[in-house]
């Protein structure tokens, strides 16, 4: 008897989890259109990027699958911040992720990563504008499971900048010199 109406009540719930009104990711909703969340993301071209971003990223040679994405910021009346410009590409089989973001006197953290990062350190990018830009490297080592991030904001233009990198092994990896190479002086 326990297990018939164990039974019963999973039936139930399972039944009303598919009677609501709403049109489930994917169907279609009244009026032929599709009911699914709206994805803040959205296609640019490289062009556009120069439009969005000052002294915007390159894409560093040797790249492939190269996709550039922005997300319209709720800019305040100064028009800070402006758009989040993400990159993402593949380079030496691993795939990466910068973005970069107008953001005035003040530099942000937008790398979308949420790691107990493992190691934090300060350090120099080198190639940057007109030399070194102080930069901050982070790393979490998991279980089979590394994550690189380099973080750098340019004063000079009031850009905050970062670049991610995941992977099974990043041992002796280092993400500074394919930051270096997202330096585009003629953008």
């Amino acid at each position: 008897v326990f297990w018939i109406a164990a039974l019963a009540a999973v039936l139930l719930l399972a039944g009303c989890g598919q009677a609501s009104g709403a049109p489930q990711s994917g169907e279609t909703a009244p009026g032929g259109g599709s009911a699914q969340l709206a994805n803040p993301w959205r296609e640019v071209t490289e062009t556009e990027v120069r439009a969005l971003c000052p002294r915007s990223f390159g894409v560093p040679a040797g790249a492939q699958n190269v996709r550039w994405s922005a997300m319209d910021a709720g800019a305040d009346a100064s028009g800070l911040p402006g758009a989040l410009v993400q990159l993402s590409f593949e380079l030496d089989g691993y795939a990466f992720t910068a973005r970069e973001q107008e953001t005035g006197d003040i530099e942000t953290g937008s790398s979308g990563m949420y790691y107990e990062w493992t190691v934090r350190e300060d350090d120099a990018l080198s190639g940057w504008a007109d030399g070194t830009i102080p930069c901050r490297l982070y790393r979490f080592v998991g279980e089979g499971e590394y994550a690189d991030l380099c973080t750098w904001y340019d004063p000079e233009a009031g850009v905050s900048y970062s670049l991610s990198v995941t992977a099974e092994d990043l041992d002796g990896f280092d993400l500074r010199a394919v930051a270096a190479a997202l330096y585009a002086p003629e953008a």
